[in-house]
């Protein structure tokens, strides 16, 4: 019985992280000289939760050190779990953190937004864009990119659906681009064990590799001159 429940598992994560060498490809841009040249230079701030903290994993190697790393950049990683623009779980949620930032950055990543799922629309709205301005005010020649909540939890609730589209709704009425990992398929539903560890709810070693890649090719393909 044992194996049988193993034996999916692990072929679902050969198929969805047997997307890795293409989308590293896509990644790798203009390979080693460019990288070289391209960490002289300022590269990404990232604002985000548990996912973008590395919890349960590797901190070192969550999934903006990932992308960084493929995109040859630096990163400067400001996550703290359980927090969202709205919820702080008593410590500072991301508007606050936005007032308080300041850098070189040429990308802002503002990655989640799951954990204010008991929050009001309005609140939630209203801090996103609000969180955006102050980005735009700390980093003022920064592109601003929003990265959407994964499926936090699995399977991803009406809650969480209306949620992403209450942030897409807000990054774009404040102009910054928004990447919904829930619309585009990032974790295709049943296959979240491939990337989610279900004892924990969040990216195992593997799955923030997986994910870091993903937001590399997606950096790549919106921004391909950015950290050529």
């Amino acid at each position: 019985m044992q194996q049988s429940t193993r034996g999916p598992s692990l072929t679902r994560r050969a198929s969805l992280l047997g997307a890795f060498g293409a989308t590293m490809a896509l990644a790798a841009g203009s390979g080693p000289a460019a990288a070289t040249a391209a960490r002289t230079r300022s590269g990404i701030y990232l604002l985000g939760d548990s996912w973008a903290a590395g919890l349960h994993a590797d901190p070192a190697k969550a999934l903006g050190q990932v992308a960084a790393s493929i995109l040859g950049t630096t990163i400067d990683v400001d996550a703290v779990s359980g927090t969202g623009y709205v919820d702080t779980d008593d410590t500072q949620n991301y508007l606050d953190r936005a007032r308080a930032a300041s850098g070189s950055a040429r990308l802002v990543v503002v990655q989640g937004g799951s954990n204010d799922r008991s929050q009001s629309d309005a609140d939630i709205t209203a801090n996103a864009s609000a969180t955006y301005a102050a980005l735009r005010r700390a980093f003022p020649t920064a592109e601003l990119l929003a990265l959407g909540p994964g499926p936090d939890p699995e399977p991803v609730t009406d809650r969480q659906r209306a949620l992403d589209a209450t942030l897409e709704a807000a990054a774009r009425a404040s102009g910054v681009e928004y990447v919904s990992m829930l619309k585009t398929h990032w974790i295709p539903e049943g296959q979240s064990d491939a990337v989610i560890d279900p004892s924990t709810a969040h990216p195992t070693v593997e799955g923030q590799a997986y994910l870091g890649t993903r937001l590399a090719a997606t950096i790549r393909l919106h921004h391909p001159s950015m950290f050529a």
